[in-house]
């Protein structure tokens, strides 16, 4: 019988962690239909029925209508090349696939709690080492670590992993202390938020076919697709960002 490899194993595992993610939770209770009241119509007898039998009143007398002459107007022929043209750059930026994938672009790699992400670089403002002087922020949600001090500007530092992990993992991370955990911060959309995370990892060029693009975006909508390849989640900033910004989370 042969034997399976640690590392298979663990590719397999990946992938259908990465599967979970790309299924939408339902969360939405199920829509029951009103129930709509029987009307009944009445029912006439013969004598209630009156049919009107006066004769037609006299229509009143159109006016004759001289239709304007025609004028004939040259259509422009676009050709076909054109046509074609527009159908592929429509095609690709179908699928689920932003702005930035229209073609190869590049990847940053990093880990958060164990988990592979990517984000891309045209999204992403740098990476900064962890400093254990970010000021803590009572009152936040539980994701919120505080407020860390770069250029000049006070940047909200979020637990990458208490926000990416599914439901049923956040489990792991009962008594976890996320600030002996993080070693560096990735700043997106224009330096306004960093995400903490474990490690930084190499810088990979990727293909759009490449990646498993999520058509829908209902939930998670952080969540731009997988790469099975490098078996990783691949992040939106823009959708990360919009996240934060108006408080709304993927669970």
């Amino acid at each position: 019988m042969a034997e399976h490899s640690p590392l298979a194993d663990q590719k397999v595992a990946v992938s259908m962690f990465l599967e979970s993610l790309m299924r939408e939770p339902d969360a939405s209770p199920p829509v029951v239909a009103p129930t709509l009241p029987v009307i009944t119509p009445p029912v006439l007898t013969p004598a209630e029925i009156v049919v009107d039998l006066s004769p037609a009143k006299e229509s009143r007398s159109v006016p004759e209508v001289t239709p304007a002459p025609v004028v004939e107007t040259p259509v422009e022929v676009i050709p076909q090349t054109a046509v074609a043209a527009t159908e592929v750059d429509e095609a690709e930026i179908s699928g689920g696939r932003p702005e930035w994938a229209r073609g190869p672009f590049q990847a940053m790699l990093f880990k958060v709690a164990g988990l592979s992400l990517a984000v891309p670089l045209i999204e992403l403002n740098g990476v900064v080492e962890w400093k254990d002087d970010v000021t803590e922020m009572p009152g936040h949600a539980d994701f919120y670590m505080g407020l860390m001090q770069h250029l000049e500007k006070s940047i909200p530092v979020i637990d990458t992993a208490r926000l990416v992990l599914p439901v049923e993992k956040l489990g792991q991370l009962t008594g976890d202390d996320p600030r002996a955990r993080v070693k560096r911060v990735v700043l997106i959309d224009e330096h306004r938020w960093g995400l903490a995370c474990d490690e930084v990892n190499e810088v990979i060029t990727l293909q759009p076919d490449q990646v498993r693009w999520r058509t829908s975006r209902t939930k998670r909508a952080w969540l731009a697709g997988t790469v099975v390849d490098h078996m990783c989640a691949l992040i939106d900033g823009e959708a990360f960002s919009a996240m934060l910004k108006d408080g709304s989370h993927r669970r």
